[in-house]
């Protein structure tokens, strides 16, 4: 039979995509405009945006004395062996992470920050003895970094990478020195808030409510905290310029480790990198945005972090079960290793650690089932599962938490973030399908957006293993089963569970960044196979990728524009959505001029005019932009991010209570602010009309353009 002439037409332009990668010379011209670019892009961030260079090369010294160097000495006590470098790098970075997060923890026990000041350069140390000692006995290291020998397809997707990541962060953010308005996601305000409280101890008392305590994924603001209390960085720059670099770090090299790791085409590993890149993978809020890009590349909510953690975690879980099929020694050191690595994504995203904690005990009972697991596997997991539980436990499940969903089916609630449920459910509703054939297309399609490119080889791929490993045409792979399983666990919650508002998202996430791998896998497995079915396989992921990599650079105009108009001192700045330097001034005032530990009273909710607030909406709630630079306590401003649903009345009771302490009208204001512990009230000109509050209890002692502070007497 005739191939059919698409998969043959597609074939064609693979083989011109493999030859144009052999040629040397174009090779070397891709890496060196790549290194251009990045070059470029630091410039524009440190010129046009006035990014803080100096407070940029102390992170980089934190990161490279406190986390990554102090790592690889925890991966040579652990007695981890790496093939690659990429993988040494990915896998130190958060073993030192894990190993900063305990010394902060010990630090709040012991009330002192030697520990955190004295352990990174000590760790540093004793591992640079340690190489040293090691290259004398050796004669040479054991990696040795060649620039010429880097896979052009990673340098292009490092540098589309770093991009996007500062288009979406960097690029959209400016100094309140050098301009009328700080330009901001609001988003990262509430974590440089997090990140400042963090950095005066822990635990988070909730800012609007004695009694309760704020509990988040903190593990990354925790990280970030540390340089913002042992050096004096400021959290802004932290996030915003920091962040970017951080983040394309974490991202590149975890991934790039994954691939070199776990695929049997090693050299392919930047090629892969590059190709998930441009799959756009999680297109749902536009047919040329992904969400998962948008959450993972700017690190929305630190997303990013947690995807290259999980990543590094499948890698540390092979390693550790190698050691222990083999009873080699080192096993239980590295089984310390990939509990430390458990905790911390737990602690970065919580549900990325439930999904791999529940894969492996799904691995764990399937090779019970087929006799090909040791029952003796079961200790590990159950020190794993221990792990898990003490940080889910303590760090995210104490006191006070916040608001959570009801466990039930709820492909419709995850459905809303896409851009076709509207016009697709009118269709199937003007033809008369009926309610659960509606669900199954939603399904179908959500799932093939989900995917994108890696949809058909991934669903092939998926049921052709299983078949083989239950047939026993296929040695059963701890660790390739474990991805299956966080695969199918990860896509299952996205659709049954209501987590946390839209953080089942993240859930999916697992399935999206596992999917590629999974895929992969199918491709080198079927690589010689020339069959019609195989050549359209190869011809729909060849030309889908084309149309994501349309839509990933579009998107990527239009951040190109957004960046320009934040660096436009004349261009219409939202009031609402951004930071006016008036109020800016007025937070550095109350920094330096009020005492730590005052209650501020705050009539600004998510930077919205009161008309638009609505307390029971949990969009309206999370921001308290004064406490982000002041460190102070704020009575109202965006409270009840950590109320459940059912307490909305106690939170329109407060509101109610705030309203007065603005009413000039109320001559038993004074005695109300006092009664509630108010130290000082805010007035946000632009969002209240309070005019002059002045009185024998209100005391003006701030005021300019756009912020009065009044004293309470």
């Amino acid at each position: 039979m005739a191939a059919h002439p698409l998969a043959e037409r597609a074939g064609f332009l693979y083989n011109i995509h493999m030859d144009i990668l052999r040629n040397n010379t174009l090779n070397t011209v891709v890496r060196l405009l790549c290194l251009a670019a990045v070059i470029a892009m630091i410039i524009i961030g440190l010129t046009v945006y006035r990014a803080n260079w100096p407070e940029l090369l102390l992170f980089i010294a934190f990161a490279v004395v406190y986390i990554q160097l102090p790592g690889q000495l925890m991966l040579k006590l652990a007695g981890f062996r790496a093939a690659h470098l990429s993988t040494l790098l990915a896998a130190g970075f958060f073993a030192g992470w894990a190993w900063v997060t305990l010394q902060y923890f010990l630090t709040e026990l012991i009330h002192t920050n030697l520990l955190l000041y004295a352990a990174g350069p000590v760790c540093t140390a004793v591992y640079l003895v340690m190489v040293a000692k090691n290259r004398r006995r050796q004669g040479s290291f054991p990696f040795r970094f060649r620039p010429n020998r880097l896979s052009t397809a990673f340098c292009l997707f490092v540098t589309l990478g770093f991009l996007y990541a500062m288009l979406e962060t960097q690029y959209l953010y400016l100094s309140p020195e050098i301009d009328e308005f700080i330009s901001m996601n609001p988003d990262k305000g509430f974590h440089i808030g997090l990140i400042n409280s963090l950095s005066h101890g822990y635990p988070l008392e909730c800012p609007w409510f004695s009694g309760l305590y704020f509990n988040y994924h903190v593990f990354t603001e925790l990280l970030y905290s540390v340089p913002v209390r042992l050096f004096g960085l400021t959290a802004d720059v932290a996030l915003l310029t920091c962040g970017p670099f951080m983040t394309v770090y974490a991202i590149g090299v975890s991934m790039y480790a994954l691939f070199r790791e776990m695929c049997a085409k090693a050299r392919r590993a930047g090629l892969y990198c590059l190709t998930v890149l441009l799959s756009n993978i999680f297109i749902a809020r536009g047919i040329d945005i992904s969400l998962a890009f948008l959450f993972i590349f700017r690190n929305e909510n630190t997303a990013g972090y947690g995807v290259s953690c999980t990543l590094v975690l499948v890698i540390l879980i092979r390693e550790w079960y190698r050691a222990f099929s083999s009873e080699g020694t080192s096993s239980w050191r590295q089984l310390l290793l990939v509990i430390a690595v458990l905790m911390l994504v737990t602690g970065i995203k919580g549900p990325f650690g439930i999904v791999m904690l529940g894969a492996v005990w799904g691995t764990f009972a399937l090779g019970l089932i087929l006799r090909k697991v040791p029952f003796r596997v079961v200790l590990p997991i159950i020190l794993m599962t221990a792990g898990f539980l003490l940080v889910y436990m303590t760090v995210l499940g104490s006191k006070g938490q916040g608001t959570t969903g009801q466990s039930l089916f709820a492909l419709a609630t995850i459905i809303n973030i896409t851009f076709y449920k509207g016009p697709l459910v009118a269709l199937m509703k003007s033809i008369g399908l009926p309610l659960i054939i509606r669900y199954a297309v939603l399904l179908a399609v959500f799932t093939v957006f989900l995917l994108t490119v890696f949809f058909v080889p991934f669903v092939i791929g998926y049921i052709r293993e299983l078949f083989l490993v239950l047939t026993g045409k296929r040695d059963y792979d701890f660790t390739r089963i474990t991805v299956y399983a966080a695969s199918l666990i990860g896509f299952i919650a996205l659709m049954v569970l209501n987590y946390h508002g839209h953080s089942q998202v993240y859930f999916g996430f697992v399935t999206v960044f596992f999917a590629p791998l999974i895929a992969f896998w199918f491709f080198e497995d079927m690589e010689d196979n020339r069959g019609v079915l195989m050549k359209l396989v190869r011809g729909f992921f060849i030309l889908t990728l084309i149309l994501t990599s349309i839509g990933l650079f579009s998107h990527l105009g239009s951040l190109f524009s957004s960046a320009k108009d934040a660096s436009d001192p004349g261009a219409d700045a939202s009031r609402y959505k951004s930071l006016s330097h008036d109020e800016y001034e007025a937070m550095r005032w109350i920094d330096g001029n009020t005492p730590k530990d005052a209650l501020l009273a705050t009539d600004r909710y998510y930077s919205l005019p009161l008309d638009e607030y609505d307390y029971t909406d949990r969009w309206h709630n999370r921001f308290f932009l004064y406490s982000d630079y002041s460190n102070r306590i704020c009575y109202l401003a965006g409270c009840g991010y950590n109320l459940p649903a059912s307490e909305v009345d106690r939170l329109a009771e407060r509101i109610a209570l705030n309203d007065q302490l603005y009413d000039r009208n109320d001559p038993g204001r004074g005695d109300l602010a006092r009664k509630l512990g108010i130290d000082y009230v805010v007035v946000s000109r632009d969002f209240t009309d309070a005019g002059d509050l002045s009185s024998e209890d209100y005391h003006l002692c701030f005021s300019n353009r756009d912020i009065d502070v009044y004293e309470i007497r």
